[in-house]
């Protein structure tokens, strides 16, 4: 009766292997509820380019290659008789293929593959088919995704690479993130790999166009929020995109404002327009901020300060980065009012608040440092009384932070927001105005 049980099993390993040899054309693993062998027919399924295995044999298969694998190839005692090569490594793919299907979490079981890559017996291209495999399966498998970035980081940095056909190299990439967060919400491990790989392609700037792919993914990650509102861990993900759109030129920003078919300078202005301080020295309409330049805006943002620091800034990118920001913090409006009650969506609100401070912290070469205000060294000026001055400095430019146009700006729109969503019963408002008080130093201005 043993020997039939060993046969059967046998019987599958063959079967799933024969299977995988179209590894290129597979798309799925599933494992099928069936309780018992009623067709009395081999349990490994193939339809539609998927593989599929019957529930009922999973126990005795898994049993069976897991201990041959740890007998064979794991002990201490057979480890030094045992050496990869092509002779010996065939029964080795076979049951590590068969276990890992059943259970990707070994990380023992992967790095034995990482060894048969290194000695050429596994195929890089058929390995990240064989991963996409696990993940269909298991979309939050750490362990399949560790290992796919060791192998990516094989293949980009592999010369051939340039010969690839890059694009559909980054979207076939990109959309096994997206089928891996499509089956599993709040899917850390799939947003980070997505991450991780945007960072490598960086590299590739002068063979790829980077910045079009970072307007693709940030309009990606507003759709995917606008879907999945309590999915923080694509907002982190979404604050990556923010931070890479700062740093396109006048002529990307243009293709990222027409692909989202936005004004981003009026989505800007109207927040201007309807925030600013009831003072007589301010008296600027929609229509006549339109007009402005971008440096004639980012004066008016921040008067009435003089920095004391005599470098230009550059107020074209400053204007850009407040046109991004501001068109993020729009968003998170009408989502809050529309999906009341999420804490998410109150959480990335920190974000862009904290992202608006920093801009203004930026003009005047201020940064935290637990929790107090100091100035940055200047590379560029070398004043010699720079120092002497150095706390009468700081004190002015942190009262000159406080008293620009902007900061009111955002104190009075913070205000108006958290009143209405209190009126609303969202509890979240008083949490985020506690947050603006004990953390962003608002006590004495709310």
């Amino acid at each position: 009766m043993e020997e039939d049980k060993f046969a059967l099993v046998e019987r599958i390993i063959k079967d799933i292997h024969v299977v995988l040899s179209k590894i290129a054309e597979l798309r799925a693993f599933e494992i099928i509820p069936v309780d018992t062998n009623f067709r009395n027919k081999s349990p490994v399924l193939y339809f539609e380019n998927c593989l599929g295995l019957e529930s009922w044999c999973i126990k005795h298969v898994y049993m069976y290659c897991y201990s041959e694998i740890m007998d064979r190839y794991c002990s201490k005692a057979r480890r030094k008789e045992f050496k990869v090569c092509s002779l010996n490594s065939e029964r080795m793919i076979k049951l590590l293929n068969v276990t890992l299907l059943l259970n990707p979490e070994l990380t023992l079981l992967w790095n034995k593959r990482r060894i048969l890559v290194s000695k050429c017996l596994l195929d890089k291209c058929s390995e990240l088919h064989f991963t996409k495999l696990i993940i269909s399966r298991k979309p939050k498998c750490n362990d399949a995704f560790a290992y796919r970035r060791w192998l990516l980081e094989s293949i980009i940095s592999d010369e051939r690479f340039l010969s690839y056909n890059i694009q559909e190299f980054v979207n076939e990439e990109l959309n096994i993130c997206t089928q891996a967060s499509d089956k599993s919400p709040n899917n850390y491990h799939s947003w980070n790999h997505r991450l991780w790989f945007l960072n490598k392609i960086k590299l590739l700037d002068k063979q790829f166009d980077v910045h079009a792919q970072f307007i693709k993914e940030y309009i990606f990650s507003e759709q995917w929020t606008e879907r999945n509102v309590s999915d923080y861990c694509c907002y982190h993900y979404r604050q990556f995109c923010i931070k890479n759109i700062y740093l396109l030129n006048e002529e990307s920003l243009k293709k990222f404002s027409t692909a989202n078919n936005l004004n981003l300078r009026k989505v800007l202005i109207r927040i201007l327009a309807s925030n600013f301080p009831n003072d007589s020295t301010i008296q600027v309409s929609e229509e006549n901020l339109l007009s402005y330049s971008e440096s004639n805006l980012v004066n008016l943002l921040f008067f009435p300060s003089v920095k004391s620091c005599y470098c230009v800034m550059d107020n074209v990118s400053i204007c850009h980065k407040l046109e991004v920001i501001f068109h993020e913090l729009s968003i998170n409006n009408e989502l809050i009012r529309f999906y009341k009650h999420h804490e998410t969506l109150w959480y990335h609100r920190r974000f862009v608040v904290h992202e608006i401070i920093g801009i203004i912290h930026e003009y005047f070469c201020l940064t935290k440092n637990n929790g107090v205000l100091i100035r940055n060294t200047c590379k560029k000026c070398t004043y010699d009384d720079e120092r002497e001055k150095q706390a009468k400095i700081v004190r002015y430019d942190s009262n000159c932070m406080y008293s620009s146009v902007l900061f009111d700006v955002l104190l009075n729109h913070e205000k108006k927001f958290i009143e209405e969503m209190r009126k609303a019963s969202d509890n979240y408002a008083d949490r985020h105005e506690k947050y603006l008080k004990c953390i962003k130093g608002f006590n004495s201005m709310m």
